[in-house]
């Protein structure tokens, strides 16, 4: 059963409920309003019997006052002496409780095969006399007003059904386009769905949220065709080198060492720098992303402890200004970050003099003296296998500051680049979640 006939058979349920209950209760208290009529039209009869000194040795009269009514007399032991009821009715208990009791009278409803009466009850010191109306025009109109009240039921429900198809369906409406734009995404695997959905109720927000969710997966999408077409394009070069070395070697196997020794570095080398490129390409293809959890860490500590290994390494001196800066991050990732600013540094600045590395307020900057950055590529130095004109022939894949601004946007921040007065550039990160 679908949503929107749901809410119809809901709504109706609980409108037909309501005016059950309403006219239930409006019947209860109209029956009671005319049983109670009847009874006080009964209780009018108290002067007339007084007047004619009805007793047990009195006839009941067929005229006056108590014209239209029927009546009998109960004598003392409880038999009946007189009736005009269509059939002798035997008292019940309630009515032999006032036999011999002085004006005391009792209301009952009686059943007879002409139908019901409503019976009043009034003793004497000699016995009782019992007074009726029938009730057939009375049951006549709550028959009538039960049947009333059903037809009403029915007519409430099925105005309910209609209302509530109506309203379900202007409800369900966008959830109808959201599913026919899941599915159409399903069948197509198109992410390039509108969703038009106007207002601010839940169901509008909703579909709002859906649709940037979709333009959220389109631009997930684009960006790993994009990182899929780059990686192939970068791939293909070391990948062709490696290659052809190979070739050499299995076709000319009488090389002279000095010439076997320069392709062998060769092959180390572009394996290196493959293998480089191929963790550098799978941390950019997990979207940054780390299971790593969080720690405080000193970034300072941190800092010098990279660059010392980084000296090391590559024999490149790096002069350390650090102040204590306590954060709360993913420390194997912002390692990854400060080893491609000095990677970057080392890499455009050929002079071999010092890397100067600032660490202050949750913020790392590298500095160095190499070529500088252009005008033109300071605002894509950061994007993924973006490499300016000069930097094309030089070994590297265009990740390793992507991976930087990719670091410090998941920890809050951001990475930023400009060039150095005196030639050279300055390429540094904050962390947002600094507890200096």
């Amino acid at each position: 059963m679908s949503l929107r006939w749901k809410v119809a058979l809901a709504m109706a349920l609980m409108v037909s409920i309501a005016t059950v209950a309403v006219g239930a209760i409006s019947y209860r208290s109209t029956r009671a309003r005319l049983y109670a009529e009847v009874d006080r039209s009964l209780t009018a009869l108290d002067r007339p019997i007084n007047d004619r000194r009805l007793d047990i040795d009195t006839r009941l009269p067929d005229q006056g006052p108590l014209s239209g009514l029927v009546g009998q007399i109960i004598l003392p032991d409880g038999t009946v002496s007189q009736s005009t009821f269509p059939e002798p009715v035997t008292p019940s208990d309630a009515e032999l409780s006032v036999v011999g009791s002085n004006r005391r009278s009792v209301f009952t409803t009686v059943q007879t095969s002409q139908g019901e009466y409503r019976v009043r009850t009034i003793g004497f010191p000699r016995g009782a006399v019992q007074v009726g109306r029938s009730l057939d025009e009375t049951n006549r109109l709550l028959r009538s007003l039960r049947a009333r009240t059903l037809l009403l039921v029915l007519f409430v429900a099925a105005a309910a059904i209609g209302a509530g198809l109506w309203i379900a369906g202007r409800v369900t409406a966008s959830l109808r386009r959201l599913t026919s734009a899941a599915e159409h995404v399903e069948a197509t695997g198109r992410l390039d769905v509108q969703i038009d959905e106007d207002g601010n109720d839940e169901v509008a927000r909703l579909g709002s949220a859906f649709e940037r969710m979709l333009a959220a997966l389109a631009r997930s999408k684009d960006d790993q065709q994009r990182l899929v077409q780059d990686a192939g394009h970068e791939l293909r070069t070391p990948l062709t080198s490696l290659r052809t070395n190979v070739e050499t070697l299995q076709r000319y196997p009488d090389l002279g060492d000095a010439d076997r020794a320069a392709i062998l570095g060769d092959l180390h080398a572009e394996t290196e720098e493959l293998t480089e490129l191929v963790n550098e390409i799978i941390v950019v293809a997990s979207g940054g992303s780390s299971e790593e959890p969080p720690e405080s860490f000193d970034l300072a500590a941190v800092v010098t402890d990279v660059a010392a290994r980084y000296e090391r390494r590559t024999g490149r001196r790096i002069d350390i200004d650090a102040t204590s800066s306590i954060v709360v991050a993913q420390r194997s990732s912002v390692q990854r970050a400060i080893s491609c600013l000095l990677d970057n540094a080392r890499k455009f600045d050929d002079t071999g003099g010092r890397i100067e590395v600032t660490v202050e307020s949750g913020a790392v900057t590298v500095s160095d003296r190499g070529i500088g950055i252009p005008e033109a590529d300071l605002a894509h130095v950061f994007d993924r296998f973006y490499r300016s004109d000069e930097a094309r022939s030089m070994s590297g894949s265009g990740l390793g500051l992507a991976i930087v601004s990719e670091v410090a946007r998941r920890h809050g921040g951001e990475a930023w680049a400009l060039n150095r007065d005196g030639g050279g550039a300055t390429v540094g990160f904050r962390l947002v979640n600094d507890e200096a």
